[in-house]
């Protein structure tokens, strides 16, 4: 593949990324006490830096093995296993200069998203290194002869006869051995089918004394089953080559803190985020691997900012006008609102006035509207996420924390009407359990499994249901309060949740409790629990 085409200077893009980072910071302090158009660029100076790196590929042979029975050649046949190693090892070599090779490797990396720039390490078979050998050995189990000596019959090919215990002669059938026989007129006499000797010749052998080996046939010998007979194993081994690739830096011509920046940008994102502007330089193989050499354009800046008459210094790095370092000047612009937030915190006296005052900054609006639905980590994440370096860490904190108090303060009468609502259904519940046949049938059900201890935690699986019913009840009538309480550029339709409980949460915990421990006292049909409580008491 061909390479890029490098031009000798770099492209007037990497001198205007001090513009980019102004329009960055005036769209995130935008609606934060300050306007976009305010944000000026009062200085800059840019450098573009040449990051040089390259991706190391080596080929390794990967060897899969397999037999055949019988002398059967695939491929070049070799003398051993050891000798395919060392041709493998040694045709990695020569395939490196490979066209054919270098297209296959190329062609993987060009389908990279950052063109091979960052890439991490890779393994890739080369179908047009494959080549086939094979050894072929004498069977180790018969050592070549194809056969190997009959055990049952000690090679002779024969076995002793059972029936004449290898006499050759057996009992007499028809007098059974006696020499005499019955007569048709009942009486006793010499038995003609021996001549009364008692025996006659074996029907078995026939009077032989043996019989022929039934395990080799009579050969004395058995065929060896592991190389069906031939004396020989075929070893096959197919081995093709796998690219392994590696991307790494040159850092020992990098500035150290040009090499800062890389490293916070991401070496893997100055390509895949465009930061840098990069480059592929022509491959080059050598005996013991391919080279693909890269490098990266990527400007820095130092730069000033002027915001209502101050001057903040700033780095900034990339082509997309990233900042990489400057002064939270949103801290003392949105003081005015976190105070809002605080006084709204110990009362509802002028409670509109200064949700007014706080909703002014879109950091604090955010804020409001992300706690009426989510946890305060996720609310604090997201807004470091928004407000990288302009919002210091402890205001950030500091918007969330009075924000949430904020809320809390502003639905703790709507919350405390939820929890009585949600308390009243709450028990609602447990009486519709304990005082119907509700309550039996499942302790039938537990004492029909032959578990009657367990029935207890269907009673307190009651209980749990009630407490999320109250505990949603404040949720949902603290969320239609503040709905109507909070601006609508607050309070966003398009996300789902429902505010922080806050105390009447886990008043909750004691309000649905105590009518249903009173209801499975007065129970018609008290729980076995309830039962044992009462043999405690005092009588």
């Amino acid at each position: 593949m061909e390479p890029d085409f490098v031009p000798e200077q770099p492209a007037e893009i990497h001198f205007q990324i001090g513009e980019k980072a102004a329009d960055r910071l005036g769209r995130i302090v935008d609606g934060n006490g300050l306007k976009a158009e305010q944000v000026r660029l009062a200085r800059h100076e840019t450098l573009v830096h040449q990051i040089p790196g390259a991706i190391r590929v080596a080929l390794k042979p990967e060897m899969v093995k397999s037999q055949l029975k019988g002398k059967r050649p695939h491929g070049q046949v070799m003398a051993n296993e050891a000798a395919i190693v060392g041709l493998s090892a040694g045709i990695a070599a020569e395939f490196i200069a490979s066209h054919d090779v270098q297209v296959e490797i190329m062609q993987h990396i060009a389908t990279d998203p950052g063109r091979g720039w960052g890439m991490k390490h890779f393994k890739l078979p080369l179908a047009v290194t494959r080549k086939e050998y094979c050894v072929v050995d004498e069977c180790t189990k018969c050592g070549g002869l194809a056969a190997f000596a009959c055990a049952t019959c000690s090679k002779t090919g024969a076995v002793p006869c059972g029936n004449c215990n290898s006499g050759g002669m057996a009992a007499c059938p028809v007098c059974f051995g006696a020499g005499q026989a019955e007569m048709p007129d009942g009486n006793r006499g010499p038995c003609t089918r021996c001549n009364t000797t008692g025996k006659v010749v074996c029907p078995t052998c026939q009077g032989a004394c043996q019989l022929r080996c039934n395990k080799c046939a009579g050969k004395g010998s058995v065929s060896c089953t592991e190389c069906d007979a031939s004396g020989f194993w075929t070893h096959i081994y197919d081995v093709t080559l796998h690219a392994h690739g590696s991307f790494e830096v040159d850092r020992q011509q990098m500035p150290q803190d040009v090499q800062q920046v890389m490293d916070k940008l991401g070496v893997r994102q100055l390509a895949t985020e465009e930061h840098a502007e990069i480059f592929r330089l022509m491959q080059e193989p050598t005996t013991a691997y391919l080279l693909v050499p890269y490098f990266a354009f990527l400007p820095l800046a130092s730069v000033e900012f002027s915001i209502e008459g101050k001057v903040f210094p700033a780095g900034v790095a990339g082509l997309t006008g990233r900042i990489m370092g400057v002064d939270p000047l949103l801290d003392n612009i949105i003081k005015p609102g976190i105070n809002a937030l605080f006084k709204l915190s110990k009362g509802p006296l002028a409670a509109e006035a200064l949700v007014d005052q706080a909703c002014k900054y879109r950091v604090i609006r955010y804020a409001l509207s992300g706690l009426a639905k989510h946890s305060k980590r996720y609310v604090y994440g997201q807004i470091i996420k928004e407000y990288p370096l302009v919002l210091s860490d402890k205001y950030a904190k500091a918007v969330v924390k009075y924000a949430d108090v904020a809320l809390l303060a502003l639905s703790k009468g709507p919350r405390t009407k939820g929890l009585i609502v949600g308390t009243v259904v709450a028990a609602a519940i447990s009486a519709a359990y304990f005082m119907t046949a509700a309550h039996a049938m499942v302790d039938n059900i537990f004492k029909q499994n032959g578990k009657p201890q367990f029935s207890v935690a269907g009673d307190a699986a009651i209980w749990l249901l009630s407490y999320v019913v109250a505990w949603l009840a404040i949720k949902i009538v603290a969320a239609g309060a503040l709905k109507r309480m909070l601006p609508e550029s607050v309070l966003s339709n398009e996300e789902k949740g429902l505010p922080a409980a806050g105390q009447q949460g886990k008043l909750a915990l004691l309000t649905t409790l105590v009518p249903w421990v009173a209801l499975a006292f007065f129970a018609v049909q008290k729980p076995g629990w309830v039962e044992a409580a009462l043999k405690l008491l005092p009588h």
